[in-house]
């Protein structure tokens, strides 16, 4: 019995050591593809998402590594001499306070100016009417003696006499009378005509005799007037003669 188990224990212990030769065997040829399953496994998804995090962690902070030391470097670079300021870092900080002044000042003074052209395009006062009251008011601090009239018949003959009328109701009311005698043409219109500087005189006169146009004075006019400050032209359209 003995001799028997001996034999098959022999047996037995050399399939055991074939049997572990063809495991090595097996496993040795098949560590590729564990190796490979390994990879695998490491670059699941949900591995992967990690690894993605991790990466962009990573990323950032060598990002603002990289942002300081370019700060440093650039501030080195300054003291040094090596890299131009920018002109708001060389005004200084008094160059600075001088500055924002100036541009508050200047920004007032649009503002100032804007409110102003507005208040002004929504008066209703014009320039013309400026004029017009100007004028008016130099009219009424003339006296009629300061002012030489000439008055000539513009109704080319239609009606005699008309001028001398006009004539005698001016002297009237104190006006220096002048020349008094036949336009050169016939005029429709009547009109108060005035030599340059004599507008207020002009509208003077007009409201004596009723006579609301005036304009300048036409050379032909003026060479019958004697150097008159302003003559009344007689139309076909005269109203009423004054005083009656």
């Amino acid at each position: 019995m003995t001799d028997v188990i001996q034999t098959v224990g022999g047996y037995a212990g050399l399939v055991a050591l074939l049997g572990l030769g063809v495991l090595a065997f097996l496993v040795f040829s098949q560590a590729r593809d564990i190796r490979r399953l390994r990879e695998w496994a490491g670059g699941a998804p949900e591995r992967d998402a990690e690894v993605r995090e991790v990466s962009e962690i990573v990323a950032e902070e060598r990002s603002q590594e990289l942002k300081v030391l370019a700060d440093r470097e650039e501030r080195r670079m300054e003291r040094a001499g090596v890299l131009e300021q920018s002109f708001w870092d060389r005004l200084g900080r008094s160059g600075r306070i001088i500055a924002i002044v100036a541009a508050v000042l200047v920004l007032g003074a649009a503002a100032a100016w804007a409110a102003t052209s507005l208040l002004g395009s929504d008066s209703d006062t014009t320039p013309q009417q400026e004029r017009r009251t100007q004028v008016a008011q130099q009219a009424r601090q003339l006296k009629p003696a300061q002012i030489k009239v000439a008055v000539l018949n513009g109704t080319g003959g239609a009606e005699t006499g008309v001028a001398a009328e006009y004539a005698d109701a001016l002297e009237g009311d104190g006006f220096n009378l002048g020349v008094v005698t036949d336009a050169p043409e016939t005029f429709t219109d009547s009109v108060v005509m005035f030599t340059k500087g004599n507008v207020a005189a002009a509208k003077k006169v007009g409201k004596a005799v009723g006579i609301d146009s005036t304009e300048l004075m036409l050379s032909e006019i003026a060479d019958l007037t004697s150097g008159a400050d302003v003559a009344v032209v007689i139309g076909t359209d005269h109203g009423p003669i004054p005083g009656e």
